[in-house]
C-alpha cells in the first residue's frame, strides 16, 4: 500500500465514521488496525507508510472528532485532494 492509497482509505474511514458514535468509531478504528497488521505481514508497505498508519491509529479519536476538516465529499474531487493533504500533514508533519 502506498501512502497515499493509505490516505485515501483512511478518509474513506473518516467520511464512514460518526464521531458522535462510539460503535462506528470502535468499528473503524478496528478496520485501521486490521488493515496495519496486514501491511506488516504481508511486506506491501515501505517504512513511511507503516509509520504514517501507526500514527493514525494513535491519533484516530482526534481525527474522528474532527471529521469535517478530513472526510470526503461525493464529486468535489479538488477539496478531497486537499482534505487528503492537509491529512497527510497532520500525520507527516513537513512532508
Amino acid at each position: 500500500m502506498s501512502f497515499n492509497n493509505f490516505l485515501s482509505y483512511l478518509q474513506q474511514l473518516l467520511t464512514m465514521v460518526d464521531s458522535d458514535n462510539e460503535y462506528s468509531v470502535a468499528l473503524a478504528c478496528n478496520a485501521l488496525s486490521a488493515t496495519i497488521n496486514l501491511a506488516r505481514i504481508s511486506g506491501k508497505a515501505d517504512s513511511v507508510t507503516l509509520r504514517t498508519m501507526m500514527m493514525a491509529e494513535q491519533q484516530f479519536t482526534y481525527l474522528a472528532e474532527h471529521r469535517e476538516d478530513f472526510a470526503g465529499v461525493p464529486h468535489e474531487y479538488e477539496q478531497n485532494e486537499r482534505r487528503r493533504r492537509r491529512l497527510g500533514l497532520m500525520l507527516r508533519p513537513g512532508c
